[in-house]
């Protein structure tokens, strides 16, 4: 893949002061330990697979509460025939809303592991500056969908005329109700590419790179994860690492999620879109040596287009260290007569030494010498 990996050195802040990478700013928390990373990834799992089980539980409720469960004619149109079926239809509306619920409740995982043990603000989970920048985001929004959209343009283009055209979509690939299945494409499509960026161009890179220091490492050990999650011939998942390693190196070189997120809520919600109009097949696992050379040079050029809006922009790439909290003293009602206690001493141990006796108005000190008397007459 062509991509420009020359990793140009990020700029540098203030003389003096430390800047810190996307995948490096678990380093930036004054807290942080090398065992950190291994538990918010455990704490994540954890929260993941709660929330599945949860989920398939209230799916197996609502099931067994639809009076269609018992009532259908047919066994092969139960609405529970998913559960039988080892092969999902990614054309059926209910097993496309399962997969994609499946995905998208990562968000609450990884946001939840990342209050309770990541460094803080948690928004640096999404982009240096610890918030989505969402006017960057909708910039990559708008580029990516008009270069994807030539490209689906000529790709279909090159078909009529008989160069890499594609076999006839088969029926059991066509939505039964194509605007029903379009608009739950539009409704969970953007959470769905939003969960996987936030795991594996998110999480996954800064705890690689909390150990690892050179970008390299954190934008490419994530990609078998998130290529083995996807059920494609070998043709298919070079495409998909093709595409993982240019949204990681986007999400590095732009300093957050936006740009990875935007082009992959395009690239799936247009493949989505055309399978419910019938143009592409919903449930192809196979490709070709062909589909992939076309795919990985546009893939490059999108890539490159994106990170040179990013430069003109001047999107942040780096954050600075965590401002240290003002600590202002507390306030007293009066002045205390007792000085304070040392660091290591107990709140009920008496001081360490005795202040000073201030001595009362109008009484002489203790100390002081007996002041010279009259004479008296007696004494003569």
């Amino acid at each position: 893949m062509s991509l420009p990996m020359n990793f140009p050195p990020a700029p540098q802040g203030a003389e003096g002061e430390m800047s810190y990478q996307f995948h490096r700013l678990m380093r930036r928390s004054a807290n942080y330990r090398w065992w950190r990373p291994l538990a918010f990834s455990g704490v994540g799992i954890g929260f993941y697979l709660a929330a599945l089980l949860i989920a398939m539980l209230a799916m197996f409720a609502a099931l067994l509460l639809n009076p269609m469960t018992w009532a259908a004619d047919n066994p092969e149109e139960a609405p529970d025939q998913f559960l039988m079926d080892p092969m999902l239809n990614m054309a059926s509306a209910t097993d496309f809303s399962m997969t994609m619920a499946s995905l998208i409740i990562m968000i609450p995982a990884v946001f939840f592991a990342y209050l309770l043990i990541g460094p803080k603000p948690v928004g640096q989970l999404i982009s240096v500056t610890g918030k989505l920048r969402w006017r960057w985001f909708g910039l990559a929004l708008a580029a990516s969908a008009v270069l994807f959209a030539l490209y689906f343009g000529v790709n279909f283009g090159l078909g009529a005329v008989g160069i890499g055209a594609s076999e006839p979509v088969p029926a059991s690939s066509l939505p039964t109700d194509p605007l029903f299945y379009a608009l739950l494409v539009i409704l969970l499509t953007p959470f769905q590419c939003a969960a996987e960026e936030l795991v594996f161009r998110g999480a996954f890179m800064q705890v690689i790179g909390s150990w690892l220091k050179h970008p390299l490492f954190a934008i490419l050990l994530p990609v078998p994860l998130f290529t083995i999650g996807h059920l494609y011939d070998i043709w298919g998942l070079l495409d998909v690492a093709a595409f993982a390693i240019a949204a990681g190196y986007l999400t590095w070189r732009t300093g957050g999620l936006e740009a990875a997120m935007a082009m992959h809520i395009i690239n799936n919600t247009f493949l989505f879109l055309l399978g419910a109009v019938g143009l592409v097949d919903l449930n192809a696992t196979e490709s070709n040596p062909v589909s992939l050379v076309f795919s990985v040079c546009f893939m490059a050029l999108l890539t490159f287009m994106l990170v040179k809006l990013a430069d003109r922009q001047g999107i942040a790439r780096t954050a600075g260290p965590i401002p240290v909290a003002d600590r202002r003293p507390l306030l007293q009602p009066w002045q205390m007569n007792q000085p304070p206690l040392r660091p290591n001493q107990p709140y009920w141990a008496p001081p360490a030494y005795q202040p000073e006796q201030q001595p009362h108005a109008g009484n002489p000190p203790m100390d002081s010498p007996p002041a010279p008397r009259a004479p008296d007459p007696s004494d003569r």
